[in-house]
């Protein structure tokens, strides 16, 4: 009983949080930050356009925003520059939710873009999967031009709040005013979240477009369930279903009827539900064979963000675990086969990739 009080507590706290964080805006006249400085340089060299670029989504909610802090990390700050420095070539469309000046724009991978980078003890230096997800994949798909799509929000789920009383009768009349990842189905509209998710994939698709660069949707990042996890017993039970439908209504809405999704493990922290939360998340993995689920119940929780979030090294080695599972589901699934060029190399590139383990946890001199 203690755990699902506790769960309560912290879902409507994060979800405090978060809208209040909405109501702030920030100055354009912010000092250059520590991430500015060590990280990812903004080189002059462009993406070649003449290439094909291969987009990959990435969406779900706190663990896919990164709430943590780049100066958390355990290695040594020139060795992780030097490592990222060459994902300058990566495109990057950090939302319509990012932080000002960084909104509904493409941009190079960088940290520090989303909206809770706004605030201590976030602020300038936040990421999530995407940054290690970019440098994974560029290092097996060097010859690739190499796009992130991402829209995340901390504390959401997927059912639609008109379910709730279902799950906690006394949220009963709970309003999440759409703000949600439910699809459009059954006759009924879909949530804000999901609908802001396609927006601003057609946006970025669009962009690129009038740029004169075509492209490719070649895989889906998902990381979510936390909410559901501690909620509520019929809730996570209900995940499987809910999970099923998000994935067939990603892969109508973009056209992409085989689209691979890695999905991330519900994390170990004492959600009241997890274990139910992450067996549903299996057998949904088990039953489609264009997603993989990727573990995380292993990787560090020691950060600013509190043990709900992944601190730095261990969101470092969730993207890379995503770039892994990306590139088996795209090397065995013929319909999405071509989004690695020159096959017979990169293929070779990939196995040994996948069979690596990557370890990004330098230490100090």
């Amino acid at each position: 009983m203690k755990k699902v009080i506790s769960s309560i507590f912290l879902f409507m706290f994060v979800i405090h949080t978060v809208q209040a964080q909405d109501n702030h805006s920030t100055s354009d006249n912010e000092e250059s930050s520590v991430s500015e400085r060590l990280l990812i340089s903004e080189q002059k060299e462009s993406v070649p356009k003449n290439h094909i670029v291969k987009v990959f989504i990435l969406a779900g909610q706190s663990n896919a925003v990164g709430y943590n802090n780049i100066n958390e990390f355990h290695g040594r700050k020139k060795i992780f520059c030097e490592a990222f420095n060459h994902q300058s070539k990566i495109l990057f469309w950090p939302g319509s939710n990012a932080r000002s000046g960084f909104a509904n724009r493409w941009i190079k991978l960088r940290v520090g873009v989303s909206d809770i980078s706004n605030y201590a003890p976030f602020k300038d230096n936040s990421f999530g999967p995407e940054l290690g997800f970019g440098e994974s994949l560029s290092e097996v798909l060097s010859g690739e031009n190499i796009a992130i799509i991402k829209y995340a929000v901390g504390a959401t789920g997927i059912a639609p709040s008109k379910n709730y009383h279902d799950y906690i009768p006394s949220l009963k009349g709970f309003d999440d005013k759409g703000r949600n990842w439910y699809p459009r189905v059954d006759g009924n509209g879909a949530g804000l979240l999901y609908e802001n998710l396609m927006e601003n994939i057609d946006s970025a698709l669009a962009s690129l477009k009038q740029e004169g660069r075509g492209y490719e949707i070649c895989g889906f990042i998902w990381m979510q369930g936390e909410h559901e996890a501690g909620i509520s017993k019929k809730m996570a039970n209900d995940y499987g279903k809910l999970l099923t439908i998000f994935l067939e209504s990603v892969r109508n809405d973009l056209g992409v009827k085989e689209l691979p999704f890695v999905i991330g493990e519900v994390n170990s922290n004492s959600w009241a539900f997890g274990d139910i939360a992450r067996e549903h998340q299996a057998e949904v993995c088990q039953k489609d064979p264009n997603s993989l689920l990727i573990k995380t119940t292993d990787l560090s929780r020691n950060g600013v963000g509190g043990l709900s979030h992944f601190d730095a090294d261990g969101m470092l080695t969730l993207g890379n675990r995503f770039a892994r599972g990306m590139l088996q589901l795209l090397m065995r699934n013929e319909s999405v086969d071509h989004c690695i060029e020159n096959p017979g190399r990169n293929h070779r590139k990939a196995k040994d990739f996948i069979m690596q383990k990557r370890n990004y946890n330098i230490p100090s001199d």
